[in-house]
Order: structure tokens, then sequence, then C-alpha cells
């Protein structure tokens, strides 16, 4: 029997990698790339929670993003019980992504596990970025109450917006007080989506820190409702923000819940 964690792998296309092998040859920009890299992982274990032994990368992004991925964290520093589904890679040095993949095949076993994947590079127009900000200045998190795959399907689907549609979350969630989105697919079902609240991380929750190369704050999205997302337009989404906040909802994403409206 497939265990569940491998078998939410397989099924999304993604491939893991040890953390110990993302150590590089030692010259200066693979010395910051390390030191940023350290910095980062030091300030999640003690923030959020003990990161796995391996981070998991989708096939189609791991030329755009080497070295970059996905973990799935007991968020125990956070509360226990609770699991912190992240990027992890956003804020490295070489980031923003300099190339993009095109005509991306990939073919898969009869467990869903991906035999190969091939895809064209090509060089795109760099992103000008602030000399502030680490990389793309942020990390993306959802947390949940449970280990599931709903979730890593959420973050397939934000790895493909940054990386390859070059949307700035940060941006866009400063310049609109927050950022909603609708009808997300995080499943095999036509009707398997979700609606999300996306915007700065609130304390308690970490909120960010300054990296060796620039700063990285945590964007947070939260699942929410079809009501509270039309809410959300016609009263703003900070207005939003502030109900979950005062709400036993706060940032924690929780697909079942009641609207916190009713």
């Amino acid at each position: 029997m497939i265990k569940k964690n491998k078998l939410i792998k397989f099924l999304l296309g993604f491939t893991t990698l040890a953390s110990s092998t993302m150590s590089m040859s030692k010259n200066t920009e693979e010395i910051e790339w390390q030191s940023v890299y350290n910095a980062r992982q030091a300030f999640y274990e003690t923030n959020i929670g003990k990161l796995p032994d391996d981070i998991m990368k989708a096939p189609h992004l791991f030329a755009v993003w080497p070295g970059g991925g996905f973990y799935v964290i007991p968020a125990d520093k956070i509360k226990k019980g609770l699991w912190v589904y992240s990027t992890f890679g956003l804020t490295n040095s070489d980031m923003p992504a300099t190339i993009t993949p095109t005509n991306t095949e990939t073919e898969y076993n009869q467990q869903g596990r991906v035999i190969s994947t091939t895809t064209t590079l090509q060089k795109k127009k760099p992103i000008i970025q602030s000399s502030t900000k680490a990389g793309y200045g942020y990390e993306v998190l959802l947390i949940a109450k449970e280990d599931a795959e709903w979730p890593l399907r959420f973050m397939q689907w934000v790895g493909n917006l940054i990386l390859i549609n070059d949307v700035d979350l940060l941006s866009r969630v400063e310049k609109n007080n927050g950022l909603t989105v609708e009808a997300i697919p995080v499943g095999d079902g036509e009707n398997d989506t979700i609606n999300v609240l996306i915007a700065k991380a609130q304390k308690p929750l970490p909120i960010g820190m300054k990296l060796p190369n620039g700063n990285m704050q945590f964007l947070v999205a939260t699942v929410i409702t079809d009501e509270e997302m039309q809410w959300s337009i016609a009263n703003g989404r900070d207005a939003l923000l502030k109900k979950l906040m005062d709400s036993n909802t706060t940032q924690i994403s929780d697909r079942d819940r009641q609207s916190i409206l009713k």
C-alpha cells in the first residue's frame, strides 16, 4: 500500500528532494544562497515547526525554481494539530526566475507517479525587483487543521501564478488591502474548488523577517465561503480579514466551517 503522503506527491506530479542536497559548491553567490536558505529555515523552525526531510518539487518548475519547492510542516510552534503548507524559496537569492517553461509534457504510470517530464525553457524579461526585498519578497502559507491533498494543489496553483505568470501577489495585496480569488481548482472534480482571501500574516502568526538578501513577508491564504467572498467585494478585503481575525477562524483554513456572517 502506498502511504498517503507519498500518494499525494504522485497525484500532483511532485518529486521530492532532500534538503541536504541543496548544498552547492562554495563560491560567493552560492555562499549567499545557502546563508539565505539557512536563515529562512531557522526562522521557520523557531516560529512554525521542524521542516520535513524532503521538499516537494513540481517537475515543470524544477528548472525555473531549482532551489525552491513546497513544505508540509506540522505547525507545533503555532498550535499542535495545525499544518502549514508553504512555498519555500520564493525569497531565494536567485529569484525572481529568469526563465519559463513551455511545451511541458509529463508522463505518469498507473499509480499516478511521474515517469518523465520534458519541457522547453526560454528566457523571459527580468522582473525589476526592489533592492529591499528577498527574491520575490514573500513566501505563501496556507494553514489547515488536516494533513490533506487539496492544500498542495493550491500551493501548486500559487507556484504557477508567481513563477510562470509573473503575478506579484505582495503588490496586489498591498494595493487592494488583501486579495480574493474565486473557484481555485484543488481536486479532480469540476466543482472541487476553493475561494481564498490572501492577506499579510497577522499576529500571533509570524509576520516575516529580514533575510541576508532582503525582507521576507508572509502572505497567508485563508479559505472563505461564497457568502464571505461576495461580502468582501462589497465591503472590502480588509473588512473581511478583520471579521475573520475577530472570530475563531482567524487565518486558519477549514473548508467545512460555517460562514462568519451568519
